[in-house]
């Protein structure tokens, strides 16, 4: 009798661990759970579960390599896809993405505070959320593929530097918080830099907006203080409000535009309120022009500044 009350315990477990898995459509494989497609032979990598049957986030994981393909009763899965928050809040500090993954889904790497260095394969085309609050993360490679980003590196305190891929045309949310980034690449096909995108980025000292940009939203450069630099490609001056670079000087701010659309920027909104100055501008440092008593100026592609008589670097050496 006791045997049956024993078996009968063991059975019930197994059953209820069995149906709190299927419930969650996991099959744990090696260090990963993932999410199988019988009609199409593919997996999903996915979050873990614990012994209660709830979604967790590897906490025993500092290292992963994601498969190219795995077993499960004798069937072969490829594995196309990285699930939403699967690795939401891991120790993770390195991962290796292979070629073959397609796509990654909302947050699959949110918080993952350890995360150093990433580097995405060809073949994905959206990114959301996907790297947000991963606070050591400081380089990262982006595919060509990828073609829509949003919110993808809010937070992260470590990121320095970015080039983005030739083929997003907006961007939202997509370094709010980023007080370590200085250097980012904006590609020629952006179109529109919307609400909070620079939000904080308290390091970054210039950027160029390119030429098929007519958009910078309100507060899309909120609080950059250091910004000192900008190169606006647009002939015509894109839209924007006095909202759109609050917390910084924008009279002590090089605004860099086309020489035939000076007048333009100069009476425009907001744009008129930065030192406006032609792309090609020959003021500076000997030249011909009288200088400014105070302010910012640029001489052979570097920016200076003068105070009265005396001329400085930005580092704030005098020049003599």
């Amino acid at each position: 009798m006791r045997r049956e009350i024993v078996f009968i315990a063991i059975l019930c477990c197994l059953l209820a661990f069995s149906q709190a898995l299927f419930a969650f459509g996991k099959i744990h494989l090696g260090d990963l759970y993932y999410l199988l497609d019988e009609h199409t032979h593919t997996a999903e990598v996915t979050a873990s579960i614990d012994q209660h049957g709830i979604a967790g986030n590897y906490p025993d994981l500092d290292s992963v390599v994601i498969p190219d393909t795995v077993t499960y009763l004798r069937v072969k899965y490829a594995v196309k896809s990285i699930g939403e928050y699967a690795f939401d809040h891991s120790d993770l500090t390195t991962i290796v993405i292979p070629d073959h993954i397609q796509s990654i889904g909302e947050s699959a790497f949110r918080s993952c505070k350890n995360l150093t260095s990433v580097t995405l394969q060809e073949g994905i085309d959206k990114l959301f959320r996907v790297f947000f609050g991963c606070t050591s993360l400081c380089r990262i490679t982006i595919p060509k593929s990828v073609v829509s980003v949003n919110a993808l590196f809010g937070n992260c305190t470590n990121l320095d530097s970015v080039v983005l891929p030739p083929n997003i045309t907006l961007l939202g949310s997509t370094f709010a918080n980023c007080i370590s980034l200085q250097n980012v690449t904006l590609p020629d096909s952006l179109q529109i830099i919307r609400r909070l995108t620079f939000l904080n980025c308290q390091s970054l000292r210039s950027i160029t907006i390119p030429e098929k940009v007519s958009e910078v939203n309100t507060q899309a450069f909120k609080d950059c203080p250091a910004l000192d630099t900008i190169r606006v490609l647009a002939v015509e001056p894109p839209t924007a409000t006095s909202e759109s670079f609050t917390g910084m000087d924008k009279s002590s701010c090089v605004l860099l535009v086309p020489a035939s659309s000076i007048d333009l920027y100069r009476e425009a909104e907001c744009w008129k309120d930065f030192n406006v100055q032609p792309l090609d501008s020959p003021t500076g440092i000997g030249a011909s022009t009288v200088l400014p008593k105070s302010g910012k100026i640029l001489h052979n592609g570097q920016v200076y500044i003068v105070r009265g008589d005396n001329t400085y670097t930005l580092q704030g050496q005098e020049l003599k």
